[in-house]
């Protein structure tokens, strides 16, 4: 309730970035972790290098300040892509607006802020520490299986830190009319393609999803990918150059991802087509490897946060 004539005060919130930094490791993709101390805030947590934007300044040109400032990372706007927005409040503190973004460019990180943060480690994506600021973890698990908007809202008595059965996510759905409800392929072999499409699915972000006996799934965002050796099957093989599905064909972050998956890939089942031209066998501005699993799958993994287009007639004999 307003006394007559007089406005109520607009909600005005502080808006922080966090940068997701990222490399291949032995274990999958791992993410670079900051430990805070000395702040006075979360000191002994893990959190990503982050911090306030200035007043005046867009939220790109914020995270690309903080990289260097934190972590000595020297980005350019074209290093960093759109990972998350949450909307997250503390316990017993007001609501914040924080931006995610992703990167794997700017060289080694180090330790350039020795008074707020006493070590660096990377962590995998798949498996983040307990000791994690909550909101931040949240964040970073949210963004691994592919959702883009989240709010996290401690209630008082939450601890700032991680807790093991406590989320306090909420994602917030994207409109998906139109967009891929799932994709289903019928294999002979379901041990073999779990084996290689399991692998392929985790390195790409997705997750397992459904499981039975003649079937399992991923699941990355709204969508899934299906594997199924239905009993209806008429043959023992994909034949991806007869009518019907050719390949499919995914996003990968960029060259060195890509390079290192391929390296990779061969021991879960995966084989390397057109090496003579990899990776630019779909053209000189499309840089993509193209890999087939035993049972005569196809898939496209194209680098790059934009599509190119294929040359043409490139995509005709793949």
């Amino acid at each position: 309730m307003t006394v007559e004539g007089q406005r109520p005060h607009r909600h005005r919130e502080i808006v922080d970035v966090h940068l997701v930094i990222r490399r291949g490791g032995p274990e999958g993709e791992e993410v670079l972790l900051a430990r805070r101390a000395g702040t006075g805030y979360a000191d002994g947590l893990w959190h990503l290098p982050s911090g306030h934007v200035e007043d005046g300044e867009d939220v790109r040109s914020a995270v690309l300040r903080e990289a260097y400032e934190e972590v000595g990372l020297q980005l350019e706007p074209s290093d960093v892509r759109m990972a998350l927005v949450m909307q997250h409040r503390g316990p017993g503190g007001a609501p914040r607006t924080g931006w995610f973004f992703e990167t794997s460019a700017g060289g080694t990180p180090v330790n350039r802020e020795p008074d707020k943060c006493d070590a660096l480690a990377w962590y995998p994506l798949s498996a983040l520490p307990d000791g994690m600021v909550a909101y931040a973890r949240a964040g970073v698990a949210a963004y691994g299986a592919g959702e883009r908007f989240l709010l996290h809202w401690h209630e008082d008595g939450d601890d700032i830190a991680y807790e093991e059965g406590r989320d306090r996510s909420v994602v917030l759905p994207r409109t998906t009319a139109g967009s891929v409800h799932h994709i289903e392929l019928w294999v002979a072999d379901l041990a073999a393609a779990e084996a290689s499409w399991g692998w392929l699915l985790g390195e790409l972000g997705y997750t397992p999803y459904q499981h039975w006996e003649l079937g399992r799934s991923w699941r990355l965002g709204s969508a899934y990918v299906v594997i199924e050796q239905s009993e209806a099957l008429t043959g023992d093989r994909h034949e991806r150059t007869a009518p019907g599905l050719n390949h499919l064909a995914f996003h990968i972050r960029d060259r060195t991802a890509l390079d290192a998956l391929v390296e990779r890939a061969g021991a879960h089942g995966w084989s390397l087509l057109y090496a003579e031209d990899h990776p630019w066998a779909g053209g000189e501005q499309h840089c993509a490897a193209y890999l087939e699993d035993a049972l005569g799958h196809e898939v496209e993994l194209v680098a790059g946060g934009r599509s190119h287009a294929l040359s043409p007639g490139a995509s005709s004999t793949r």
